[in-house]
């Protein structure tokens, strides 16, 4: 059973859980600029008909609580929309329309509530396809922890949607508001490609895209180790990114058939571009799916897992999704199934693997990551 946090706020009581969910969770499902930001909201008066579009409300805390409204929730994760269905359930509170980030929101809305991504190449993208939906400026309000609020920040703003002006800090959260309306501007594209001559590969990598500018090391060292491996015939590219592990996969093994899976549905779609663009037959073979780790995966055990998996969480940096990735391989590895994940050396994967599987070895390693091979 997932724990549930009091989120006191303006709006009502709520119990709130946090995904991916874990014992003894550490972390709340809501932030100080949230508070902030409906606390903000709460000093207005708000017409009962509002609609709003509420962007990367990551645990779904927002949609939560102004659930009486017409709620719009745009966000690049499956985890924000799975937490915002679950607590807006548990809540006994109407869920939002949901669209993933590949897609862009249409019509008017009343306000728009923007929580700052971590990703600049998101921050862009989203800005320029939200010039066109705000109404009035005062009804565009950005929210975000003061650290994360630099010149960088605010430049993008004024580059992307309008000039705009951070408030003063409450509970070292501020508000970001608009100074006046949008002007129409082109929309750049957000794809960025790369190659990789010596493998012959090209990747398109879209917005939010983990090492979106080039290969990374232990991307890089993963693949040696792959080199190494026994022949699977189901093969699973867990935390996929742009899908470059997949895809080597794919053009290594061709008989197998290889399934992606990824939080970001930019990353998803990343895959899916990839997979055509190194001419991999996408039949029924290869498949995508965009979900919090393994925890809506029904189907067949996997032979081979491969997994670089992310050491932050928006901006909570630490091992907990990793770690829930793991725990999911255990479940859907086939008996004789291996877990093949890379990680900095400091991070200590082998001795969790070790506990988990049994069996755990190092097949690729240099001064800063090891390759990890685990199984039964």
């Amino acid at each position: 059973m997932p724990q549930l946090a009091l989120f006191d706020t303006p709006f009502g009581e709520l119990q709130l859980s946090r995904r991916p969910h874990r014992e003894r969770e550490t972390l709340q499902a809501w932030d100080a600029a949230d508070e902030y930001l409906l606390h903000h909201l709460a000093s207005n008066e708000i017409a009962a008909d509002s609609r709003f579009l509420i962007v990367n409300d990551s645990q779904g805390s927002l949609c939560t609580a102004l659930a009486a409204y017409n709620c719009t929730l745009w966000a690049d994760s499956a985890i924000a929309q799975l937490s915002a269905n679950e607590n807006c359930t548990g809540n006994h509170r109407k869920a939002p329309e949901f669209i993933p980030a590949t897609d862009i929101p249409q019509g008017a809305f009343d306000y728009i509530l923007y929580k700052l991504p971590k990703s600049r190449s998101l921050l862009k993208y989203q800005l320029q396809h939200l010039a066109a939906l705000v109404s009035l400026p005062e009804r565009f309000i950005g929210a975000a922890m003061a650290r994360h609020i630099d010149q960088n920040v605010v430049a993008a703003f004024s580059d992307y949607i309008a000039p705009a002006r951070p408030s003063l800090a409450r509970k070292k959260a501020r508000l970001i508001q608009l100074q006046s309306a949008p002007q129409s501007t082109a929309i750049d594209d957000d794809i960025k490609t790369i190659t990789l001559p010596e493998h012959d590969l090209t990747l398109h990598n879209r917005a939010n895209v983990f090492s979106r500018d080039k290969l990374d090391r232990g991307s890089r060292l993963l693949l040696q180790g792959m080199d190494k491996l026994l022949h699977p015939q189901r093969v699973l590219d867990l935390a996929c990114g742009n899908g470059l592990l997949g895809v080597y996969a794919a053009r290594k093994w061709p008989d197998a058939s290889v399934h992606f899976f990824d939080d970001s549905f930019l990353a998803i779609d990343s895959a899916r571009k990839n997979v055509v663009a190194n001419s991999i037959a996408a039949d029924a073979n290869i498949r995508f799916s965009a979900d919090d780790c393994l925890s809506n995966y029904d189907g067949e055990a996997f032979d081979l897992i491969l997994c670089n998996p992310p050491f932050h969480q928006d901006h909570h940096v630490g091992d907990h999704i990793a770690q829930t990735m793991f725990r999911d391989s255990v479940k859907h590895l086939a008996p004789t199934g291996r877990l093949c994940v890379v990680g900095n050396r400091h991070l200590g994967y082998h001795v969790v693997l070790k506990k988990l599987f049994g069996h755990c070895d190092i097949i690729e390693s240099d001064s800063k990551f090891v390759v990890l091979l685990a199984y039964r």
